[in-house]
């Protein structure tokens, strides 16, 4: 596990700074990835797109000063 991430983990809270960056580290690890099968493969591509649709959502959200995500399709308030 790279350092950087490893230290994101360690803090109670992450800012969405930190959030961006540790789903793009996550989806760069997903990156270098080959799965020896295609499910493994197909599951692995998966995760990687999901993971950019998330950070770019993040970002937009940040950026309008929203609460919501849009890549995440029916968000419930707790």
């Amino acid at each position: 596990m790279p350092v950087a991430m490893y230290q994101f983990l360690m803090s109670e809270k992450l800012t969405d700074n930190q959030a961006h960056d540790l789903l793009t580290n996550a989806r760069m690890t997903l990156a270098q990835a080959a799965g020896e099968t295609v499910r493994a493969e197909t599951a692995l591509r998966a995760a990687e797109k999901s993971l950019m649709l998330l950070s770019l959502g993040l970002l937009m959200a940040a950026e309008e000063g929203s609460d919501g995500n849009r890549a995440i399709k029916d968000q419930t308030q707790p």
